[in-house]
């Protein structure tokens, strides 16, 4: 596979965060295992995010693909000019915050605009998330993740929107699959609602994920926030931040997703591979 990242592998390993070594010794175990030839990069991806652990890297690669092949609903046609995709770009807000946490930690913002849940679909607003993903790791990589929710919007209603299949696969690619480690979950304005879904979906979820999630009840001072959390740095000028508002932010998301769609199609057919390889295994 070529390459569709901005950075160069052998980049992030002269700066100490991988070895050479330990990239020939993925490429190598690729070939051994029937996966398909992924590009130095993504594999730097995935060496970082485990701590250049090998048999932790092995695991997640598996994981990546076999969740990504069985949850074609969260990670195909990855278009943002679909009608579903550009329906739901109105209707939450989702960015890859521009400025990074000193420790290079990169921000993944997400905000319901439309209160409307006839409006909502929760599959659609996870592929979503999924492809933010990719807007972060594409240029320089993070060495981790903060996810910042604001449940502001969501009502009882929107409970009815709740897959639990999907919800099942998304949560198993955040903590098995994906090549990025989860420092905290800030959820803002919970309530009630809040703790209903958590009750719904924390039999999906692992000790270690369950413990960074973080809810913040609406009371809290965003001066509060910024000092213990977050700097305003790092946040959109509504929650007392630094930054553009939330809806340029979400306008830049749609023009880098537009810039993704050639990277979208290259790991779709790559994945492809896998699962051509995966279904030969029955005959």
């Amino acid at each position: 596979m070529s390459s569709n990242y901005q950075f160069k592998a052998k980049t992030i390993i002269g700066e100490g965060r991988t070895t050479q070594t330990a990239v020939d010794e993925i490429k190598n175990w690729l070939m051994e295992a029937c996966l398909p030839q992924i590009s130095e990069e993504l594999t730097v991806l995935f060496l970082t995010s485990c701590k250049n652990d090998i048999a932790a890297t092995q695991c997640t690669i598996k994981a990546y693909f076999r969740i990504k092949s069985d949850a074609p609903e969260l990670f195909n046609d990855r278009d943002i000019d679909r009608e579903d995709l550009t329906k739901a770009m109105k209707t939450i807000i989702c960015s890859s915050i521009p400025v990074r946490t000193p420790n290079n930690t990169v921000i993944h913002f997400f905000k319901l605009t439309d209160t409307n849940y006839r409006n909502f679909d929760l599959v659609v607003s996870m592929k979503l998330a999924c492809m933010v993903l990719d807007i972060s790791q594409r240029s320089n990589p993070p060495d981790q993740l903060i996810v910042l929710m604001d449940m502001k919007g969501i009502n009882l209603m929107h409970l009815t929107c709740v897959r639990m299949g999907a919800i099942k696969r998304f949560i198993e690619f955040i903590q098995d699959g994906m090549p990025i480690k989860i420092q905290m979950i800030h959820i803002l304005n919970t309530n009630y609602i809040f703790h209903k879904v958590l009750d719904l979906i924390k039999i999906f979820i692992k000790n270690e994920l369950m413990a960074v999630i973080k809810p913040h009840p609406p009371s809290m001072s965003m001066e509060e926030f910024h000092r213990e959390w977050i700097p305003a740095s790092c946040l959109p000028e509504e929650y007392g931040g630094m930054l553009s508002s939330v809806d340029k932010l979400n306008q830049k998301t749609i023009e880098q997703f537009r810039e993704l769609k050639p990277f979208f199609e290259a790991e779709e057919k790559l994945r492809s591979q896998y699962k051509r390889n995966n279904s030969k295994k029955w005959f």
